[in-house]
């Protein structure tokens, strides 16, 4: 049986990250940052950071606009909203 050479090629040094995409976790945090990131709730763009109360079908919850790795989610923190009221 005869064993067939194949020239290999060298891919390290293109799996070595290129210059300009190279950056500190502060520089990419930075970037992420800089992103205008928003939540959706009935067609309107919330940003992120914002609480509101959301009607939904099993009743309201107050949540909050927030990321999730690269996505936007709402953050439950509590159920049921809360009422204005005189003190």
């Amino acid at each position: 049986m005869k064993h067939l050479l194949v020239p290999t090629v060298l891919i390290a040094p293109m799996l070595a990250p290129l210059p300009a995409l190279a950056q500190s976790g502060f520089e990419a945090e930075k970037a992420v940052r800089a992103i205008p990131c928003t939540c959706r709730f009935k067609g309107a763009d919330i940003p992120v950071g914002q609480t509101m109360c959301l009607d939904l079908p099993n009743g309201p919850v107050l949540a909050q606009c927030d990321r999730v790795l690269n996505n936007t989610a709402w953050k439950t923190l509590q159920h049921g909203c809360p009422t204005p009221g005189l003190s």
